[in-house]
C-alpha cells in the first residue's frame, strides 16, 4: 500500500482483528442460555464458554435481540441492591443476528410488555404516554414528549451501577457522546423485578454507524478515543468487571483453540463444505496465529501494557454499528456499555478496524481515518501499533466462525462467511504486509 500525502506512516495500520461476526451475537447466547458473560470475556471477543477467560463479545449479550436471566444472588428490588451497585450505560439500537426475526414494533399500553413489565416503568419518576416495543428494547415516550430506552439486561444490578458511575465520571471530564441513565424514584440506575434486571437511558436520535463510510468510521474512532481518555482516573470501590489487559494470554488461548478446531475438522469422516475449506486454510491460519503470538511476546509490548494498566482507561468493547449511533449533528454517540471494562484502547481500535476493513475489502483509506482520529485525541506510539499489528495478524474471523460452529451451532451463513474470509485473504495479507513495513519504519522516537 502506498502512503498518503503528508499522512503518518501509520496509514495502513491495525485493521481487522477484533471484529465480531454479527450473527454469533444472540444465537450463541440463545444456545447457551443461563451462562453469564463477564466484561473481560467480551473484551477478548471469545465466544461464550469454552476455553475462554471471558465470554463472547458483541455477540452473546443481551444486546442483540434477546434477554438473559439476571445472575443468581441479585436482590429482588432496586432498594435492596443499592448497597452494592454501580451504573450501566445506554443500550438503544443493537444489531440483530442474521437468521433471527425482528420483533414487530408495536405501540402498546397494556399491563405487560414482552420485555419490560409495567411494574418496572412505575419505578421511574415519569408519566408514560406511550410505549413502542422494538427488537431489543422498549421505547417509552412520556407525556411531556421525553423519550427513553428501557432494557432488560443480563448483567447484575451492581454492574449497572458500575456503568452508571463510570459514565457520570466520563461526562464530568467532558465526554458527552453518550446518554445518561434514568434514575428510579429510589435513586437507583436499575430495577430488579421478577429475577430480572432493567435499566433506562435517554433516547438518542441517530442511525447505526456505516462502517463502509470513512466519515462514520472517523467519528466512531474519535468517540471511542475520547471515551477511553475521559475514563482514566475512574475508580470503583465495589463492583469492578475483570480487566482486559492480558492480550498475550488471550492469544495463547486462541492459538490452542485454533489448533484443536483444526484437528477436529481434519478428523471428521464426512466433511461438509465448511470443514473442507477450514482444513484447506490450515497452514495459513496457523502461521498467522503463531506470528500474532510472537509479536505480543515482545518485551516492549508487555512493558507498555503493564504501564497502561497503572492508569487505565475504559474500552467500550462492543464496537458494532448498532452501538455507535451517527447523529444528525454528524457526531457518533456510544450506547450499550455492558461489556465495557478497563482495557488498552487497542482493543477498541482493532474492533473498529476489523469491522470497517472487512466491509471495505481492506482499503487503507478507511484505516487511515480510524488512526488519525485516535491519534488526534492521544498520540499513538510505535509500540501501540505493534499491538494492533499483533491483534490484526491473528486470523480472528476464521477462528471465531469455527469456534462457534464446532462448539455451539451450525448455520449456513458460516460457510458463506468463511468463503468471504478466504476470498479477502489476499487483500488482507497485502494490507498487513504494508502495515508491518510501516510500523517497522517508524523511528524509535515514536515510542
Amino acid at each position: 500500500m502506498t502512503k498518503r500525502q503528508k499522512m503518518p506512516d501509520w496509514f495502513e495500520e491495525i485493521a481487522a482483528e477484533f471484529m465480531k461476526p454479527p450473527y454469533f451475537l444472540q444465537a450463541q447466547f440463545d444456545a447457551k442460555s443461563g451462562l453469564n458473560t463477564t466484561a473481560a470475556q467480551a473484551a477478548q471477543d471469545v465466544p461464550p464458554r469454552s476455553f475462554e477467560p471471558r465470554s463472547g463479545n458483541g455477540q452473546r449479550r443481551s444486546t442483540a435481540g434477546g434477554v438473559r436471566q439476571a445472575s443468581a444472588g441479585v436482590p429482588t428490588s432496586d432498594e435492596e441492591a443499592t448497597s452494592d451497585v454501580r451504573h450501566s450505560g445506554p443500550d438503544l439500537c443493537q444489531a440483530r443476528p442474521p437468521g433471527t426475526r425482528p420483533r414487530r414494533s408495536t405501540t402498546a399500553s397494556g399491563a405487560n410488555d414482552p420485555l419490560v413489565p409495567a411494574t418496572v416503568l412505575e419505578r421511574y419518576p415519569i408519566d408514560v404516554d406511550r410505549r413502542e416495543q422494538l427488537p431489543d428494547i422498549l421505547r417509552v415516550v412520556t407525556e411531556d414528549e421525553q423519550r427513553y430506552a428501557v432494557k432488560r439486561t443480563t448483567i447484575s444490578l451492581p454492574h449497572v451501577w458500575f456503568i452508571h458511575k463510570m459514565l457520570k465520571y466520563a461526562q464530568k471530564q467532558g465526554f458527552t457522546r453518550c446518554s445518561k441513565l434514568l434514575m428510579t424514584k429510589k435513586k437507583s440506575p436499575g430495577v430488579v423485578y421478577g429475577g430480572n434486571v432493567y435499566y433506562a437511558s435517554e433516547w438518542i436520535d441517530g442511525q447505526p454507524a456505516n462502517f463502509a463510510s470513512a466519515e462514520h468510521v472517523a467519528q466512531t474512532a474519535y468517540a471511542l478515543a475520547q471515551f477511553h481518555e475521559a475514563t482514566r482516573g475512574f475508580t470503583s470501590e465495589k463492583f469492578v468487571p475483570e480487566d482486559a489487559f492480558d492480550l498475550l494470554e488471550m492469544t495463547k488461548q486462541r492459538n490452542r483453540d485454533l489448533r484443536q478446531l483444526l484437528y477436529r475438522a481434519e478428523a471428521m469422516k464426512d466433511k461438509d463444505e465448511f470443514d473442507q475449506l477450514f482444513v484447506s486454510l490450515k497452514s495459513a491460519l496457523q502461521d498467522d496465529a503463531a506470528e500474532s503470538l510472537q509479536l505480543l511476546q515482545q518485551n516492549e509490548c508487555a512493558a507498555f501494557l503493564s504501564h497502561d494498566k497503572t492508569h487505565p482507561g475504559i474500552c467500550h468493547l462492543d464496537v458494532i454499528p448498532g452501538n455507535c449511533l451517527y447523529a444528525p449533528d454528524h457526531n457518533v454517540h456510544l450506547i450499550d456499555f455492558e461489556l465495557s471494562t478497563f482495557a488498552p484502547r487497542v482493543l477498541d481500535m482493532a474492533h473498529l478496524l476489523r469491522r470497517s476493513l472487512q466491509v471495505n475489502n481492506w482499503s487503507g483509506d478507511i484505516a487511515y481515518a480510524c488512526f488519525l482520529h485516535f491519534d488526534t485525541v492521544k498520540s499513538i506510539p510505535k509500540v501501540e501499533y505493534r499491538l494492533v499489528e499483533a491483534l490484526l495478524k491473528f486470523p480472528y474471523r476464521a477462528w471465531r466462525l469455527a469456534h462457534t460452529r464446532y462448539n455451539f451451532f451450525k448455520d449456513p451463513a458460516q460457510i458463506d462467511d468463511l468463503l468471504a474470509y478466504a476470498d479477502q485473504e489476499a487483500r488482507r495479507q497485502s494490507f498487513l504486509k504494508s502495515f508491518t513495513a510501516q510500523v517497522r519504519s517508524l523511528s524509535v522516537g515514536d515510542d
